[in-house]
């Protein structure tokens, strides 16, 4: 589960159409961020055959300059878990 400080890198897109969606998978390009805030859903459901818990994750990346932007959990892998000392 991701935690607020986690290292992140973005491994696929949710492409979502009219008609359809699916996961498109993202080329790595060592572009990574930092996990700064976690909404988890009031209610649990299964929606848009998301396999990671149904959540979404506010990350703040390297090379973005309209501040943290919002990912579904499935959007993103943890490269290096936060320190929970």
């Amino acid at each position: 589960m991701f935690k607020v400080g986690d290292l992140v890198r973005r491994i696929k897109i949710l492409s979502v159409t009219k008609v359809d969606h699916e996961w498109v998978n993202v080329n790595p390009n060592d572009e990574y961020g930092i996990v700064v805030d976690i909404e988890e859903p009031i209610h649990q459901s299964k929606l848009l055959d998301i396999n990671y818990p149904e959540v979404f994750v506010k990350v703040y990346w390297q090379k973005n300059d309209n501040g943290a932007l919002w990912h579904w959990g499935d959007e993103i892998l943890i490269v290096k878990k936060a320190n929970t000392d």
